[in-house]
């Protein structure tokens, strides 16, 4: 019994050391912003570490900034106009960034970890 409750333990706090890392509260923290740049409206999904979003129809310009830990940022429109621009940066340096396609549609992606 004390074998069970001493794996659960470590097992709980193994998960919660690397939840707080994905934060930024222990290694790294970066500066993200997803813009999409354009007029009218579009489709946007705009995921930071530990997020989970579904699209939602938004004004453009669009912006949305946060500071996280390590972890995986997408950026992903649709049913945007033409000449409409998706842009990711970390750190105020642009990662990328992309026109829409002739079908309306741009994303971006980056990872952050530590090095």
């Amino acid at each position: 019994m004390k074998t069970l409750k001493a794996a659960g333990l470590a097992t709980a706090l193994t998960t919660a050391a690397l939840s707080l890392s994905g934060c930024g509260l222990f290694g790294g923290s970066w500066d993200v912003k997803m813009e999409v740049r354009g007029q009218g409206t579009a489709q946007i999904r705009a995921e930071f570490p530990g997020e989970r979003v579904e699209p939602q129809t938004r004004s453009l310009p669009f912006s949305e900034s946060r500071n996280v830990g390590f972890g995986f940022m997408t950026l992903d429109v649709a049913d945007a106009p033409p000449g409409t621009v998706c842009r990711l940066l970390i750190d105020e340096k642009v990662v990328a960034e992309n026109p829409v396609d002739a079908s309306g549609r741009c994303g971006a992606e980056a990872h952050n970890k530590d090095d």
